[in-house]
């Protein structure tokens, strides 16, 4: 499994990945149940990508992810709340959730 070797490398990592999901999505509407789907989609891949593992083994972990959503990304300031901040939180969190270490990300 591939992990970036620098929390320089990690950050660039997780702007190229925010990037890259916020380009399949339409960041005009409000989120929605579709919109959502995409960008978990979207991060499902792009965390299978960049850690080298299964898509499947990635998409396994989505219903931890979105139970524990409320209990950490709900206790962001509303003025923290973004597309950018939910794409981020949402890569580290399926990361953590197949038990990726992301100690370089902070």
């Amino acid at each position: 499994m591939k992990r970036p070797n620098s929390p320089r490398n990690a950050m660039r990592e997780l702007d190229r990945v925010v990037s890259k999901v916020m380009k399949s999505i339409d960041t005009t509407q409000a989120v929605e149940k579709k919109t959502f789907e995409q960008l978990l989609d979207g991060v499902i891949l792009q965390v299978a990508k960049n850690r080298r593992l299964n898509v499947n083994k990635v998409a396994l972990a989505t219903d931890q992810v979105i139970r524990e959503m409320p209990e950490d990304y709900g206790q962001l300031a509303v003025e923290l709340k973004g597309w950018e901040t939910l794409i981020a939180f949402l890569y580290l969190k399926y990361q953590q959730a197949i038990g990726v270490d992301t100690s370089m990300f902070e």
